[in-house]
């Protein structure tokens, strides 16, 4: 976290960050990833739980797994649940980034004024 100045920063950067790889996923239809892109997912999943996020990392290892394995399927695709999981990550993803511009907003508008008292 040493390349961001806030912690609400290096979120909201791993956060579009997954935003851009879920992206991808989609546009692909879930069916012709390429390896960059799974490793990229491998990357942020792990980044995911060093920063303590469990259930997105849950998540992320879902998605990881089921598109992984969609890759060596050959024929018709049975039901695997990777829509809702997809679904689910989106959520986390929207709900996050809002919990990062408010806390943005309130480090901008409370906590900096606080340390201006402080100093007159």
């Amino acid at each position: 976290m040493s390349e961001y100045d806030s912690k609400e920063e290096a979120v909201g950067a791993l956060l579009e960050q997954i935003d851009q790889i879920i992206e991808e996923l989609y546009q692909s239809g879930f069916d012709t990833i390429q390896d960059s892109t799974l490793e990229e997912l491998e990357k942020v999943c792990r980044l995911t739980k060093q920063y303590g996020m469990e259930y997105l990392f849950d998540l992320l290892g879902e998605l990881f797994k089921g598109v992984s394995m969609r890759r060596h399927r050959i024929g018709k695709r049975a039901e695997d649940g990777m829509g809702g999981v997809y679904t689910k990550i989106s959520e986390y993803l929207y709900l996050g980034m809002e919990q990062v511009e408010y806390d943005r907003g309130y480090q901008y508008y409370c906590e900096d004024k606080k340390e201006d008292k402080k100093i007159k």
